[in-house]
């Protein structure tokens, strides 16, 4: 399986080098026992589309994948015009796109929500997992002991003083320019766009001062690795944020659902965390295996 596995990579990666992340033929007619799934361009994101297609590739499904797609603004039309059949999402963030002025912010709300800002898109989702992986603010412990940073709304008064690291992205969020203010009175900071999705070039700039707040996702190891903190978020502007499997709403189905659900039941947030970890390592494992050893260690290969 590895090593079909791998061909289905190399042939996705291929139609990528042609210029279009979502260079599929999607004028060819659908078939259900055939998937390609795509991933954006970090780490957890390509692990948890492994994880997902090797359970497919299991039990029957011929799996391509899609590696490297990008922000949403490039996967969604790939979903609608059948490029990509599915991609792991993140709910709160997925709403918050669909619909900016959706005031959900629990993880129960989002579900509810969901399907009403979804339907009209030809988009679907399956189960949730318990596992989250929401946009943090943190600065270094230093910066927060200096300037006695608890909560979001501790910068408001330094505002004027900082830069704030993110992708490009950000300030068009819910939680980006618009909600800092609105929320939390933020506003006035320099902003700097980091297009890493928090990654090795935000981290740099944030310990070395280049900025002094950075978007990092709560399941990204350097948090724990470099006693970054996570400034608190009481008025919940960023949303909850459980993995989720989106789909094309034609591609849905009760086998796939009964395929997937149950994986993404066993997706916890310690769990992904600890997959980013091994990722991170000096061995640097590829997230096909990290994957494989995953669906082996619970029981689904």
């Amino acid at each position: 399986m590895g090593a079909a596995l791998a061909t289905s990579v190399a042939a996705a990666l291929v139609g990528c080098s042609s210029g279009d992340p979502l260079g599929a033929d999607s004028g060819a007619p659908a078939d259900t026992t055939s998937i390609t799934i795509g991933s954006q361009g970090f780490a957890e994101s390509e692990i948890l589309a492994q994880i997902y297609g090797q359970v497919l590739a299991a039990n029957g499904y011929t799996v391509d994948y899609n590696p490297g797609i990008g922000s949403r603004e490039a996967f969604i039309p790939g979903l609608q015009d059948g490029s990509i059949d599915m991609i792991p999402e993140y709910s709160g963030n997925l709403l918050q796109f669909l619909d900016s002025s959706a005031t959900a912010s629990t993880s129960e709300e989002i579900k509810e929500a969901l399907p009403t800002a979804l339907e009209p898109e030809g988009l679907t989702v399956l189960d949730a997992a318990p596992a989250e992986n929401a946009d943090s603010l943190v600065v270094t412990p230093e910066f927060a002991a200096a300037n006695n940073l608890v909560t979001i709304a501790d910068l408001a008064p330094i505002a004027s003083t900082i830069t704030l690291g993110a992708n490009t992205e950000f300030q068009i969020r819910p939680y980006g320019e618009s909600g800092l203010e609105s929320v939390y009175g933020v506003t006035g900071y320099t902003f700097k766009a980091i297009d890493d999705f928090g990654g090795p070039g935000t981290l740099s700039d944030l310990l070395s001062g280049a900025i002094q707040v950075a978007d990092i996702y709560t399941t990204t190891p350097s948090i724990k690795q470099n006693n970054l903190v996570i400034l608190e978020d009481p008025e919940n502007l960023i949303a909850a944020q459980n993995v989720v499997p989106l789909l094309n709403s034609d591609f849905s189905s009760d086998k796939l659902a009964a395929l997937l659900n149950p994986v993404s039941a066993k997706l916890t947030t310690d769990g992904v965390l600890d997959l980013n970890e091994q990722s991170n390592s000096d061995a640097k494992p590829s997230p096909e295996k990290l994957a494989t050893e995953w669906l082996t260690a619970n029981g689904f290969l």
